[in-house]
């Protein structure tokens, strides 16, 4: 058996949405020192510096300080308005950033499915809390992949996480229950899924939706059985 890659987060997945803010930040410090070199080579050939060793060094060394200088002001200000957007739209409190997994994307939009998979795998395997590798996962094997069984697997592992969301929970009992009424055929197991939603939320909109699905399942699932 292949033994399976390890997975290399990115910039994108270590520092979230401030990775950006820090590319940006580096690309203004880097073109300021060039504005800075290119400013010092111009006084350099008219003569209003020395042209000499130290003269040069002088040039480098206040290119570079303005350059970094421009980057801890950039990210600074990035920084001031990241919070106060998350102040308002959040309500004061910060939102765990998601791993975005871009390797495993990129493989899977260069058509190289099975070493997504293997990547994703991986991943599953060393984070037991990795809610989210799981449902892109179980997404790939029953979308693109016609492994139903490996699909629910992984969606009953969303469903166990401790702590897990309740949106991630809510979103893999539905693809579960999809699972199961569909390519996997188990009418009777997808009812016992949408009941256990009712449990346990049952005053919401997912739990309004698990009633009128099982309005509309039980006539087929009691047909099914009476035939058999």
């Amino acid at each position: 058996m292949r033994e399976r890659p390890e997975y290399k987060p990115t910039l994108f997945d270590r520092y979230g949405p401030d990775a950006g803010d820090m590319v940006r930040a580096y690309s203004y410090g880097l073109m300021v020192f060039g504005i800075s070199i290119t400013g010092g080579a111009i006084l350099l050939a008219a003569g209003r510096v020395r042209a000499s060793l130290v003269g040069v060094i002088s040039i480098l060394i206040v290119s570079a300080l303005f350059g970094l200088a421009v980057v801890v002001v950039t990210t600074l200000i990035s920084n001031a308005a990241g919070n106060a957007y998350k102040h308002l739209m959040v309500d004061g409190s910060s939102t765990p950033y998601k791993e975005q997994y871009s390797y495993q994307q990129a493989l899977v939009m260069q058509g190289k499915l099975d070493e997504a998979l293997e990547s994703f795998e991986a991943v599953i395997a060393e984070k037991p809390d990795a809610a989210d590798a799981r449902i892109k996962a179980a997404e790939l094997y029953a979308r693109d992949k016609g492994n139903p069984v490996r699909a629910a697997e992984l969606f009953r592992q969303v469903q166990r996480i401790p702590g897990v969301s309740t949106g991630e929970d809510i979103y893999a009992a539905n693809r579960l229950i999809d699972l199961l009424n569909g390519p996997l055929n188990e009418p009777g197991r997808a009812l016992v899924e949408l009941r256990r939603m009712i449990e346990k939320y049952p005053g919401s909109v997912a739990a309004d939706h698990a009633r009128g699905a099982i309005a509309a399942l039980k006539p087929a699932h009691i047909t099914k059985e009476g035939d058999g």
